[in-house]
């Protein structure tokens, strides 16, 4: 069984509130959990959604949007808050953890940026990764993680088996 797995989705369809709901979850089960979460709370001056990523093993909040004003034409993802985001998933990795988490290889994980470097910090690491990919994103993220990796759909059931199945095999 393979320790990476990637949760295609379409575009539209709620996969923060899913990842977090399926983190929630799998902590209920007993399982401990590194990586992020994202949290789209409220909304910014401009109407985009105030975004921000929970440590799974601390349950920080690490803002990741930045308010740019009324007279903006969008939001834009603040740095800062997505590089303090990788030092808490960095720090999961030195831990005891049953599964890193990362919400998702977005556009600035297929630019060579985001949590890219602690993507691939997991992946060397051997420790089991779940992570959710757009559609239009997976030529992008096949050329990054290459074939060698399970496809789960967008269903609770199947991905919280998938990592129940890894933590009773790591006991």
């Amino acid at each position: 069984m393979t320790l990476l797995a990637a949760i295609p989705y379409s575009s539209g369809f709620q996969i923060d509130g899913f990842m977090a709901g399926l983190a929630l979850r799998l902590k209920e089960r007993g399982l401990r959990l590194g990586g992020v979460v994202q949290h789209n709370d409220g909304a910014c001056e401009q109407g985009c959604l105030s975004m921000a990523l929970e440590d799974l093993s601390s349950g920080v909040r690490f803002p990741i949007s930045e308010n740019r004003g009324a007279a903006s034409a969008g939001c834009r993802l603040d740095a800062t808050g997505l590089a303090a985001a990788g030092g808490a998933l960095t720090a999961a990795l030195a831990g005891e953890t049953d599964l890193v988490i990362v919400n998702k290889f977005g556009r600035q994980e297929m630019l060579g940026q985001g949590l890219r470097q602690e993507i691939a910090a997991a992946l060397m690491a051997d420790v089991p990764l779940l992570i959710a990919v757009r559609q239009d994103l997976l030529p992008a993220w096949r050329e990054f993680a290459g074939e060698d990796w399970t496809e789960l759909p967008a269903e609770a059931g199947p991905v919280e088996a998938w990592a129940l199945s890894l933590a009773r095999l790591a006991a």
